[in-house]
């Protein structure tokens, strides 16, 4: 018994170890850190929870759902349930076509994207959000709203009109998008809880307003994007749609995030320290990052009830992640980016 106890005691003491390889004490004394998880060559690196959390902890994701809607419609396009990206809305809201506006029946799937329909700006602090959310019909209040701007013409990040890509999934593929995201993404990869809600117009939130994950499984989503959309040698997501998310020659520029990033189908990419870095954002400090020639992936999440949340997410970006990175890049016994 007490040799069984010992070698138990050894694998146990290993697997933390291997866990994490990397030395990331600078994270200790962050008060808001929940958690912190670094994939590096398919193996964890590092794997900490912070302040009472831990491996069974669903934290609000917030915006990073508008990241994972964007994985759902590459899906359904792939699967035939939604033409392309350029399809009009209205095939999906035909309200729209017993509406004045002509600018509005100019909106596509890729205006949704790219925070460019041209909808009525509306996002929190702004009061009408709270309007929005709390009407009878949420999509339905956003159409009635007089149009901002020409579509294409204008960014202007909006949770609101971000949710009406939760119901184009569901009126494309006759399936409720919790559940077309359990079948085609989410229990593939191994996910099989989760908290997802719906709005009051029978829709499961699209925006991220009520959506929570473990951090676990927001590292795996990043790991399917590190892996080009391949998990145990299904295709999930295809490259090809892939591509069009992190394409270089569609940019908008990011209002937020590390310093020179841009903005394309809910994802933010940038080049960090000649890297390049794709990651997803939500409120507050909720992140995963991929970084592809470092062959990383990392998923972060941080308490929301702190004074300032916004600051918060900034403070990490501008002081821990270059720690992470740092150490990431000396593990991997390089300095320089591939070709350098």
């Amino acid at each position: 018994m007490k040799q069984l106890f010992i070698i138990f005691l050894s694998v146990f003491t290993i697997s933390c170890q291997s866990q994490n390889k990397l030395k990331l004490e600078e994270l200790e004394t962050i008060p808001g850190l929940y958690s912190t998880i670094v994939l590096q060559n398919d193996t964890v690196a590092f794997r900490k929870f912070y302040n009472g959390k831990d491996d069974d902890t669903y934290f609000h994701i917030h915006s990073e759902t508008k990241s994972i809607m964007a994985l759902l419609i590459g899906i359904a396009i792939d699967k035939g349930y939604i033409k392309n990206v350029d399809q009009f809305i209205s095939d999906f809201y035909p309200v729209i076509l017993d509406d004045t506006s002509m600018l509005k029946k100019q909106i596509t799937i890729r205006h949704l994207l790219n925070q460019n329909s041209g909808l009525a700006a509306i996002e929190w602090p702004n009061a009408m959000c709270d309007q929005w959310l709390n009407s009878p019909n949420p999509s339905l209040f956003l159409l009635s709203l007089p149009m901002d701007a020409v579509p294409g013409s204008k960014y202007s990040y909006s949770t609101p009109a971000s949710h009406l890509l939760s119901g184009i999934i569901t009126k494309a593929s006759g399936m409720e998008t919790a559940y077309f995201a359990d079948k085609y993404l989410l229990n593939p990869l191994g996910i099989t809880d989760h908290k997802w809600v719906k709005l009051r117009d029978g829709f499961y939130d699209g925006g991220g307003t009520a959506v929570q994950f473990k951090t676990d499984d927001m590292l795996k989503i990043a790991r399917l994007i590190l892996n080009k959309g391949t998990h145990k040698g299904k295709v999930l997501i295809s490259q090809k749609y892939l591509e069009q998310v992190f394409s270089k020659d569609k940019k908008i520029k990011a209002p937020w995030g590390l310093k020179n990033s841009n903005y394309n189908f809910c994802w933010y990419t940038t080049e960090y320290e000649s890297y390049e870095v794709r990651y997803a954002i939500g409120y507050g400090g909720q992140f995963i990052f991929i970084i592809p020639a470092l062959n990383t992936a990392i998923a972060v999440n941080h308490d929301t009830r702190v004074s300032n949340p916004n600051r918060q997410s900034d403070v990490f970006l501008e002081k821990s992640f270059p720690v992470i990175f740092k150490k990431v890049l000396a593990a991997s016994g390089r300095r320089t980016s591939e070709g350098e």
